[in-house]
């Protein structure tokens, strides 16, 4: 009698830690959307452990659409728990393209530097012998062509953006925030960027490598059709004229509102999945990525944020109340920005620093996480915390003293 009881209280702890285990799946599932199709969720954007983790004979259980859950209690207790409540989020994988006829690459390369030219007709002469054809604008491709001459060379154009197999950019994060700004209504093909800027965060392959780059991912494409890629969030911002005209921007880093050169201050009312947050007064606000956490954002003072970390981060420019401090939100949020009928002046959005438009009174503008992420490739699929952390340090010079900082020439 004792016995049966035992088994009787054992079997009820283990039904309420089964029916915990589970609620916490299928949080999971609706927080992060990811599909369970014993793949990544490369399409959504969020890269995590598929549920084969668990027990791939049980990941046909979970009913993504419906947000359910049929595996039975026992079935439950023979899968590894361990692993069925971890389930990990990761930005690098190795995902799949599909190659259309043949291998075209688009250079962008950093403007105004000369030394960049010459890296970059190496680079045309490299890809060349690897059979891609190269496609350049018709600045930078004027510049090319003085220098060397393929008839694997083209001007890039608008309606070639499908054709694009592969970005490569020569510069730093701004160069390829530069590249991005043709691939708004879509998203960008792979990212293979070289370091020739400031920082370059977002560019991992050093120049003195590129050959032994270029062939190893390009080969590596063409036998196994994978990159292995870092994927970055992006926003999507509506802006909503007062005559109902709507349009649509996308950005890696940041959304700016700004005052722009008017002497006046901005009222800008933040609501947030159409409720109200505050009333921001000052020179405006940044809406920011994680990506864009080490660029403007963190000059207003706010937090750097690992690309991991999904998030919409808002920080205020010179506000007027110190009361308003940066803010952190999940992706799963709308963001509403307008101007209070208290502004004398209009404002500027200004999208990565790319695109500038006027904000006015009568507008309104949406931010909300972009279905269109933007890929970088990486040399390996593991992601290397310590290597990030010691690029944070390097990269922005933290505990650098005066002494030890690059000195500048002055021209007078």
């Amino acid at each position: 009698m004792c016995n049966q009881k035992n088994m009787m209280m054992k079997d009820k702890q283990m039904k309420k830690l089964y029916n915990l285990k589970m609620r916490r799946v299928i949080l999971i599932f609706n927080v992060l959307k990811f599909e369970i199709n014993g793949a990544l969720a490369v399409q959504k954007g969020i890269h995590l452990q598929s549920i084969k983790s668990c027990n791939v004979e049980y990941k046909d259980k979970f009913d993504y659409q419906n947000e359910s859950c049929e595996i039975s209690y026992y079935e439950f207790l023979k899968l590894d728990q361990r692993k069925t409540t971890s389930v990990f989020r990761q930005t690098q994988e190795s995902v799949s393209y599909s190659l259309k006829g043949e291998m075209n690459s688009l250079i962008y390369y950093k403007q105004f530097d000369d030394e960049c030219k010459y890296i970059v007709k190496e680079i045309v002469d490299n890809l060349i012998e690897l059979n891609c054809n190269i496609y350049l604008e018709q600045r930078q491709f004027d510049e090319i062509a003085n220098i060397t001459h393929s008839n694997r060379l083209y001007v890039f154009t608008k309606e070639q953006i499908t054709l694009i197999s592969l970005i490569i950019v020569v510069g730093g994060d701004g160069t390829v925030l530069y590249a991005l700004r043709q691939f708004q209504s879509q998203e960008p093909p792979p990212i293979l960027a070289f370091q020739k800027g400031t920082l370059g965060f977002m560019c991992v392959f050093d120049l003195k490598d590129k050959y032994q780059v270029l062939s190893k991912q390009i080969e590596h494409f063409r036998t196994a059709g994978q990159f292995i890629v870092e994927r970055k969030l992006r926003l999507k911002g509506c802006l909503i004229q007062s005559g109902g005209q709507k349009f649509e921007y996308h950005v890696l880093n940041e959304f700016v509102i700004t005052r722009g050169a008017n002497p006046h201050c901005l009222y800008i009312e933040i609501y947030i999945n159409d409720v109200l947050l505050t009333l921001a007064s000052g020179d405006g606000i940044i809406v920011s990525t994680p990506t864009g956490s080490t660029a403007y954002f963190l000059s207003a003072g706010g937090p750097i944020i690992q690309n991991e970390v999904p998030s919409i981060s808002i920080a205020p420019i010179c506000p007027l109340s110190l009361s308003f401090r940066p803010i952190v939100l999940p992706t799963c949020l709308n963001i509403t920005i307008k101007l209070a009928n208290q502004c004398r002046a209009n404002g500027f959005i200004c999208a990565d620093g790319q695109t500038t438009v006027e904000f006015n009174k009568d507008m309104i503008f949406q931010i909300l996480k972009s279905e269109k992420f933007v890929s970088i490739i990486q040399d390996k699929s593991d992601i290397d915390y310590n290597e990030w952390v010691h690029n944070l340090r390097k990269k922005l010079g933290w505990n650098k003293v005066f002494t030890d900082q690059k000195k500048y020439k002055s021209n007078l």
